[in-house]
């Protein structure tokens, strides 16, 4: 769909008087739909190709140590959370 659509869509639910449990009800229905739809299994050929990636990364040096990684992780969640 296009902005404009998605725009008149928006617009068109915003006509209608919905209390703030109608639009978190509207809200849940649609991200659980996404995210069934978001959900789908990977293909053979994808996870094959997903490997090729890590072992060409491997063997690049594009790799970080697991406590990198946990120090990263540590730097981001205290800056933003």
């Amino acid at each position: 769909m296009s902005t404009t659509a998605l725009q008149n869509v928006w617009q068109m639910l915003l006509k209608y008087d919905l209390s703030a449990a109608n639009k978190r009800w509207l809200a849940d229905h649609l991200y659980e739909q996404a995210r069934k739809e978001e959900a789908q299994p990977y293909t053979i050929e994808e996870l094959n190709a997903r490997i090729d990636c890590a072992e060409a990364d491997i063997a690049e040096g594009r790799i970080i140590s697991r406590a990198e990684a946990s120090e990263r992780m540590q730097s981001y969640m205290n800056k933003y959370l």
